[in-house]
């Protein structure tokens, strides 16, 4: 910021009188402070001890300089005449709304002091003091000048600025160099600093005192002093419907400002909330101040989210306040950079303006060739008083600009999106489920990747690498595209099988050798599970869905490669029961039908499907080479069993020829001895003995029974 310097001017009057004639008056001639340190080569020292002291209660600063004047200009003889060149007085500048203006010398006898303004300048004007009587060549005055700052309304032109909360004003002397000394006193309650020359400071019972003794150069040295007691801030609770708090808290003569940051804070919150698509994001009440701090370092407000404080300076401007107030997102929280929280910051700030009726301005297309270029990678927070004019007008105006031509182009809702991610410290490439997070804050990179991967943008790479980035950066430009292909190579061919997290987090820090090294061996492992899908096709089964767990859940390349050991074991699996099925389904025949008479093929080879799908392979190897050993055994088994039927067939055979053998002999047997019964019966039928029958109830005379009848009547005969 450009401070005012003052206007510093002595009246010098210089009378050529001669002893035998009246005196004859020159105009009076005035000098500016550049010429001040001409005071003593033009005939007069001056001595000055200015000192400044803030009244709040007064709400005055009351200005006491003691000065000491001394005419050098000797007399001038040519002949008989004498010139006395003497002094009839000087004058010093004050600041507009100066009051109260007195002169007296140093034992209290008023002068005449009279005010004056000077063509040009806005700031001060002059008194005119006259010295108690005309100062002769080696005469000393001794004048002591007092006046009241008062300040000026709040945005007036003019810095000053004094109320019972705050105090500003500028302090200076005029004098000889090394004869001036400034003093500046501060009451207790009140915090302050200094801007230009440096003041050292003391504390005298509690007041702050700055005192700068033998100024070298007068006409160069300017003390801005700004003083705060923020005690004595008027305040004003602010509750929104969300609970968010705020305590605007406003110089006590100037509520108009009070009342300005009220209907901002009441209707730009909640339209920023909705608009970036994040709550309000600070808990607890946030505090707004009214400052005159910011605008000396040449900015208009700061705000703090770790303090929960705003200030904002005393013009009342819709977009600085809204400014601000989105800081409360856009800041170290969201952002690692400044350009991003102060280009979102403006962004957002005037989109809500317009919406609320206002006229914000539009950015500026940079130029390399404008004063103060930089790249913004390397716009950095500057102390306040070093900052560089040039480089901060460029670097908030690139800033706008480039977070603008994103937003336009990906427009609100997808520009929403991307900062929530970022709010949610969101991994920028996402798996299934749920995002993961990140630990890092919102970079440039994070930045890119999400507007590319979530806002579809096609243009924040370019604009990046033309205002962001220095030579080094725009070089992983290169690597990111190339990896970037690949990676979506990988991730179609991975169809619903989604990226590994590993390879998802090494894209996501720009680790792009690192990522290449993770898609290498993921492509293996996809290659192994298009195999995998082959074999699960010709079986008509599905396998366990823990390959796709586990590769998504990869973080390493030995994780990877261990996935397609295990695929390729599953394969192997596949194609031990792929073998058994075909075994089984062949023509086993005759005898091998035979050998697999008794066995339960299918039952083995259902267990061998079912183990296979949940990825027990042992039994899936267990039940399929079980099927194929019963099947290679079968035929000898067949042979077995048809040797044994055989065995078994002639064994029946031969009993029943037995049998018919042994039924032939004994109907031999029985003929026989039905013969021989016969035989002896007729030998005894006339001599009255008993015939007894066979044991088996027939008796000897013939199979078929007939001579029964005659041995009935024989025996009923024989009866008789």
């Amino acid at each position: 910021m450009a401070r005012p310097r003052p206007l510093l001017i002595a009246a010098l009057l210089v009378l050529p009188i001669t002893l035998a004639a009246s005196p004859a008056m020159a105009s009076p001639t005035t000098r500016t402070v550049t010429e001040q340190a001409q005071f003593a080569a033009g005939g007069m020292t001056v001595t000055n001890l200015t000192t400044y002291v803030v009244d709040p209660t007064a709400g005055v600063v009351k200005v006491l300089a003691e000065m000491q004047f001394t005419n050098t200009l000797p007399d001038q003889r040519d002949g008989n005449i004498i010139t006395r060149r003497y002094f009839t007085g000087f004058s010093i500048p004050v600041p507009v709304g100066a009051s109260n203006a007195f002169a007296a010398t140093a034992n209290g006898t008023p002068v005449r002091v009279t005010p004056r303004l000077v063509g040009g300048v806005e700031n001060y004007y002059v008194l005119d003091v006259d010295f108690a009587s005309n100062l002769f060549y080696q005469q000393t005055a001794r004048i002591n000048v007092s006046y009241d700052v008062n300040g000026v309304d709040p945005r007036g032109e003019n810095p000053s600025r004094v109320n019972e909360a705050y105090a500003a004003f500028e302090a200076f002397g005029i004098g000889d160099p090394g004869r001036v000394t400034v003093k500046v006193v501060v009451p207790p309650g009140f915090e302050s600093e200094t801007f230009g020359d440096e003041a050292p400071t003391t504390n005298e019972f509690g007041f702050t005192v700055y005192t700068v003794t033998d100024i070298e150069e007068p006409d160069q040295f300017s003390l801005f002093v700004s003083a705060r007691n923020d005690a004595a801030l008027d305040s004003r609770t602010v509750t929104l419907d969300d609970g968010a708090t705020f305590n605007v808290r406003a110089w006590p003569d100037d509520p108009e400002w009070e009342a300005f940051v009220v209907e901002q804070i009441e209707e730009g919150v909640p339209a920023l909330a909705e608009l970036i698509g994040v709550p309000w994001p600070i808990d607890g009440t946030v505090e707004v101040r009214e400052a005159y701090t910011p605008f000396l370092y040449g900015y208009a407000g700061w705000f703090s989210a770790s303090t929960r404080e705003v200030e904002i300076d005393e013009e009342l401007d819709a977009e600085v306040v809204l400014h601000e107030l989105s800081h409360a997102w856009f800041n170290d929280n969201w952002f690692t950079e400044r350009w991003l929280s102060e280009g979102f910051a403006q962004v957002y700030a005037a989109a809500v303006m317009e919406q609320l009726g206002g006229n914000p301005r539009s950015p500026t297309r940079p130029r390399t060739t404008d004063p103060g270029a930089i790249k913004l990678t390397a716009w950095t927070t500057p102390q306040f008083a070093e900052a560089d004019p040039e480089e901060e007008t460029f670097g908030y105006n690139t800033s706008y600009y480039l977070i603008q031509e994103m937003y336009d182009e990906v427009g609100p809702d997808a520009m929403r999106e991307v900062l929530a991610a970022i709010a949610d410290r969101e991994i920028a490439y996402v798996g299934e489920g749920e995002p993961e997070t990140v630990s890092s804050g919102g970079t440039w990179q994070r930045l890119l990747d999400l507007l590319e991967n979530r806002g579809g943008s096609t243009e924040a790479q370019e604009l990046i690498d033309t205002w962001v980035l220095i030579f080094s950066q725009s070089a992983q430009l290169d690597e990111r595209a190339e990896a970037r292909g690949k990676y979506a190579d990988l991730v179609e061919a991975g169809d619903e099988w989604a990226a590994p997290i590993g390879l998802r987090r090494a894209m996501s820090e720009w680790r792009f050798d690192h990522a290449e090294e993770l898609i290498a061996a993921a492509t293996e492992v996809l290659a192994a599970r298009d195999q995998l899908d082959e074999w699960a096709a010709r079986l008509n089964l599905t396998y366990p869905d823990t390959f796709e767990a586990d590769y998504q859940a990869a973080t390493t390349v030995d994780d990877l490669q261990a996935i397609v050991e295990a695929i390729e074991e599953q394969i192997d699996a596949a194609e031990t029961l792929s073998a058994s099925i075909d075994s089984e389904a062949e023509d086993d025949g005759l005898l091998g039908g035979l050998g697999l008479m008794g066995t339960n093929l299918p039952v083995l080879l259902d267990e061998a499907r079912t183990a296979w799908a949940e990825g027990d392979l042992d039994t899936t190897r267990a039940r399929a080479t079980e099927v194929n050993d019963t099947i290679a055994d079968a035929p000898d088994v067949g042979r077995s069993r048809a040797l044994a039927i055989g065995g078994a067939v002639i064994a029946v055979v031969l009993l029943v020829v037995v049998a018919i053998l042994l039924l032939r002999r004994r109907k031999r047997r029985r003929a026989a001895a039905e013969q021989q019964a016969t035989a002896e019966h007729e030998a005894s039928a006339g001599s009255g003995e008993l015939i007894v029958p066979l044991p088996d109830g027939t008796d000897d005379r013939g199979d078929d029974g007939s001579g029964g009848d005659d041995g009935g009547g024989g025996g009923d005969g024989g009866g008789d």
